[in-house]
C-alpha cells in the first residue's frame, strides 16, 4: 500500500473511531442510568441530555487525540488481532487516565466517573471490533492500481517482489514491463518490448502509473517520459538509485517554491513534540511546587553539613550541540573539578565519560541524596525553561562530545532530558557502548507512551534507592 492511501486509511479510521466513541459514550451514559436505578445508593443519577451534552466535546477529541499519540493507526496490515486489542487497551488506559485528571482539574464533579469508566471498556472493545473486522473490508475499497514499470531490470525485479507480496498484492498489477535497450528481461516480468516503444505500451492497456527506475537511462529518456505522462494525466513515481538511507526517513518539502527532499532520522510529529513541551512544562510546574518544602530542606542540609555553594552549575550540551547551564544540589567537596584529573585512572565507564561509583569527592550527605536521585530535582527548573525535557538522552558535557565518533552525535538530536533508557537500566552497570545504543534506540522509537513508560520505571528506581 501506497504511503498516501495509508493516510487516508488512517484518517477514515479515525472518523470511524471518533464516531464510535460518540456512540459509546452514549451507551456508557444509557448504562450508568441503568445502574443508578437499580442502586440508586451507589451510582448518582446524570441526565446527559441536553444539559450536559458538552461531555461529547469532552471526550470526543481527547480519545481521538490520543489514540492517534499512541501510535493506533500507525499499521493495518498484518496486524494480529492480540496486537490491536493491545494497543486499543493502550490509548483507552490514556485517554481515561487524561478525562479523569481533566475532571479533576476543571472540577466537573457532575461527571460520574463510574461513566468514564464505563465508557473506557465499551470504546476498546468497539475499535478492536472495528479494526479486526471492518478495515479489512474498508481496505478493499481501496482501487488496484495498474502499474508500467520501465527502467533496470534488476530494479524492476526488487518493485516487483515488493508489489506482489501478499499483504500488497490486492493493490497492485503489473500491466507491462519496458527495459532499456539491449537488456535482458527477467522470466518473471512481462515482457513488452524496449523503452522506445513507452507510448505504445501506454495506450495499448489501462496504466494507472509509470515506475520510473533510472538506472541504465537517459536523463533525456526520463524526462521525455515524465513530460508524457504529465500531459496524458498519468502518476509518475521516479526512484531516485541515488537516495539510498539507512536510517533517515525521506519525505517531500519544499523551499522558495522548490521541492526539496528531506532526510530526518527524528520524530516529525509536530503535535506529539508540542505535547511532550506541554506536558513537561505542567510536570515540572506542579513538582517545583509541591516539592518546594523538599527542596528548601535539601539547601539547608547541604549549608550546614559542607561549606560551599548549594546548587552545582555545569555546562552541558543539548539539542544540536546547544549548551546550557544545568543545575543541581552540590553532592561533592568544593574543589571536586580541581581534582578530577588525579581520579582519571579509577574511571569505571568506557568511551569520553568519568564516573567513579565510590568517588572519594562525594560528600555523606551527597551521596545519600545520589542514592535517591534528589540531587537532580534542580533541573525541574531547566525543565520547566525549555533547557531540557523530563525524557531523553542525558546531557554530557560539550568536552565529551568532541570525542564523540559521528554516530554517537545523533543523541544530540533529541533535546536532553533528566531521565532516559539507560538509567532505568542500571546507569554505572551500562557500558558506554550500551549508552548510546539505548538513547539512540530512545529516538528512533520515541513515542508519548514511551515516555510515560520510563517516568514511570524512573519512579519505582528512584523510591528503590538504586538511582547511582
Amino acid at each position: 500500500m501506497l504511503r498516501r492511501s495509508f493516510r487516508f486509511q488512517a484518517e477514515l479510521a479515525a472518523v470511524v473511531d471518533a464516531l464510535l466513541i460518540a456512540g459509546t459514550l452514549v451507551a456508557a451514559v444509557a448504562t450508568h442510568k441503568i445502574l443508578a436505578w437499580a442502586s440508586p445508593r451507589t451510582f448518582a443519577m446524570f441526565d446527559m441530555f441536553w444539559g450536559n451534552v458538552w461531555i461529547f466535546v469532552l471526550v470526543v477529541p481527547v480519545w481521538s487525540f490520543l489514540l492517534d499519540l499512541s501510535g493506533f493507526y500507525r499499521q493495518f496490515l498484518g496486524v494480529h488481532p492480540s496486537t490491536v486489542l493491545w494497543r486499543a487497551m493502550k490509548g483507552g488506559v490514556l485517554s481515561f487516565a487524561v478525562l479523569f485528571g481533566l475532571l479533576f482539574a476543571l472540577r466537573l464533579h457532575m461527571v460520574p466517573r463510574t461513566i468514564i469508566g464505563i465508557h473506557c471498556v465499551y470504546s476498546i472493545v468497539a475499535i478492536t471490533l472495528r479494526a479486526v473486522f471492518l478495515q479489512p473490508w474498508l481496505l478493499r475499497m481501496e482501487p488496484r492500481k495498474r502499474i508500467l514499470l520501465a527502467g533496470n531490470p534488476d530494479q524492476a525485479n526488487e518493485i516487483r517482489d515488493w508489489l506482489t507480496h501478499p499483504s500488497r498484492a490486492a493493490f497492485f498489477d503489473i500491466a507491462a514491463y519496458l527495459a532499456p535497450p539491449g537488456a535482458t528481461v527477467p522470466a518473471t516480468l512481462p515482457d513488452s518490448g524496449a523503452m522506445d516503444r513507452f507510448s505504445e505500451a501506454l495506450h495499448a492497456q489501462v496504466v494507472d502509473a509509470v515506475v520510473l527506475l533510472p538506472r541504465g537511462l537517459s536523463s533525456a529518456q526520463l524526462d521525455d517520459t515524465i513530460k508524457q505522462c504529465e500531459s496524458e494525466g498519468i502518476e509518475v513515481w521516479l526512484l531516485p538509485d541515488f537516495l539510498r538511507t539507512a536510517i533517515a526517513q525521506v519525505s517531500l518539502d519544499e523551499l522558495a517554491g522548490d521541492p526539496m527532499l528531506l532526510f530526518t532520522t527524528t520524530s516529525k510529529s509536530a503535535w506529539g513534540l508540542m505535547v511532550k513541551r506541554l506536558l513537561d512544562i505542567v510536570l515540572s510546574g506542579f513538582a517545583l511546587v509541591v516539592l518546594a518544602p523538599v527542596l528548601l530542606g535539601i539547601a539547608i542540609a547541604i549549608r550546614i553539613t559542607s561549606p560551599g555553594p548549594i546548587l552545582f552549575t555545569q555546562i552541558r550540551s543539548t539539542l544540536r550541540g546547544r549548551t546550557f547551564k544545568m543545575l543541581k544540589f552540590r553532592t561533592m567537596v568544593p574543589n571536586a573539578e580541581s581534582i578530577r584529573e588525579d581520579l582519571l585512572q579509577r574511571n569505571e565507564v568506557s568511551g569520553p565519560v568519568f564516573k567513579i561509583k565510590d568517588d572519594p569527592r562525594i560528600t555523606p550527605l551527597g551521596r545519600w541524596l545520589r542514592r535517591y536521585s534528589l540531587d537532580e530535582l534542580p533541573q525541574l527548573w531547566n525543565v520547566f525553561m525549555g533547557e531540557m525535557s523530563l525524557v531523553g538522552p542525558r546531557p554530557p558535557l560539550p568536552s565529551e562530545v568532541e570525542l564523540y565518533e559521528n554516530w554517537q552525535r545523533r543523541r544530540l538530536s533529541m533535546r536532553a532530558g533528566c531521565t532516559c533508557l539507560w538509567q532505568i537500566g542500571g546507569r554505572n552497570e551500562t557500558s558506554f557502548e550500551e549508552w548510546m545504543r539505548l538513547d539512540l534506540k530512545y529516538i528512533d522509537t520515541w513515542s508519548l507512551g514511551l515516555d510515560v513508560h520510563i517516568l514511570v520505571k524512573t519512579m519505582g528506581t528512584v523510591l528503590r534507592g538504586t538511582g547511582y
